[in-house]
């Protein structure tokens, strides 16, 4: 593919959550090794201890949160739009292997929230020849743009 026509990226907040795990373990794990190296004796060393325990765990689901968020930015990718076709992440797909581009709409319903509603999430769902497909949501991406981007290119094909 050559020159890029559109660039979509994901508006997540993803980046904000793997930067503030990685600064809340470092501050975690700072605070239970300086407690721990701290002389004490009795009653101020079990303190201590449970402090730097409890200062640990945080560290610990610091790095837990970091490692997520920055996975689930990655395997988010990005969508761009070329004249031969589009590329979501690594993948590459010319608009001669497109089937059908349509929008799919997810209702789910959840323990959380008062009975009878039901969240409602859309897709933009792309087949491909062969049986692949592949779906952009909205909650990351503006699927209605992208979807009138693809469609006028293809029609002036």
């Amino acid at each position: 593919m050559t020159e890029i026509l559109y660039k979509y990226t994901p508006t997540s907040d993803d980046q904000f959550y793997l930067w503030l795990g990685i600064v809340l373990a470092f501050v975690g794990f700072g605070t239970a090794y300086f407690l721990l190296k701290k002389p004490a004796v009795g009653r101020a060393y079990t303190g201590n201890s449970i402090i730097a325990m409890l200062a640990f765990f945080v560290g610990m689901m610091a790095v837990g949160t970091a490692f997520f968020s920055g996975w689930s930015l990655r395997k988010q990718g990005k969508v761009e739009i070329y004249q031969e076709g589009i590329q979501f992440g690594a993948t590459e797909i010319p608009y001669a292997e497109i089937r059908k581009i349509y929008v799919k709409q997810d209702k789910s319903a959840s323990v959380f929230q008062a009975q009878g509603a039901t969240t409602t999430i859309n897709y933009l769902v792309i087949e491909q020849e062969g049986g692949k497909v592949h779906a952009i949501s909205e909650e990351y991406f503006p699927i209605g743009e992208i979807m009138t981007r693809i469609k006028e290119i293809t029609k002036k094909e």
